[in-house]
């Protein structure tokens, strides 16, 4: 995971920020079906199907599922399950979006609309105010 103060580096001529949140991000991480995962209570015999948070794992395999979707995207950056992007010009912004909502859409992640701001000349990520 990227520490926060990292994340913020070479965003000095950067005029417009958007901000996505993954709705509830560890249950739309699958389980592998053959999974030793089950929980037993009073004889009933659970599987999880999708990725509980508190795992021993869980963060890290959110990560890498979030750094594989990221991936060669430079002007994206994600802290667990919150994503910024950043551009100078508004035509590449919206490029840019346009290709993440793209792949969110084939790794069948969905965001919660309400958490999220497009398209802003500032924005408040993690404590810091950008733009």
């Amino acid at each position: 995971m990227t520490p926060p103060a990292d994340i913020f580096q070479g965003m000095e001529k950067d005029q417009y920020f958007s901000k996505i949140d993954l709705s509830k991000s560890y249950w739309q991480i699958p389980v592998r079906r053959h999974s030793d995962n089950g929980v037993c209570d009073d004889g009933l015999s659970l599987r999880f199907l999708r990725m509980p948070f508190g795992m021993m794992n869980s963060g890290g395999t959110l990560t890498r599922a979030v750094k594989k979707l990221l991936c060669g995207m430079d002007n994206v950056v994600n802290y667990i399950d919150d994503l910024l992007i950043h551009t100078e010009t508004l035509e590449a912004h919206v490029k840019t979006l346009s290709e993440l909502f793209g792949r969110l859409q084939e790794a069948n992640f969905t965001v919660r609309p309400v958490k999220c701001l497009l398209g802003s000349r500032t924005v408040d990520f993690l404590g810091h105010r950008l733009g």
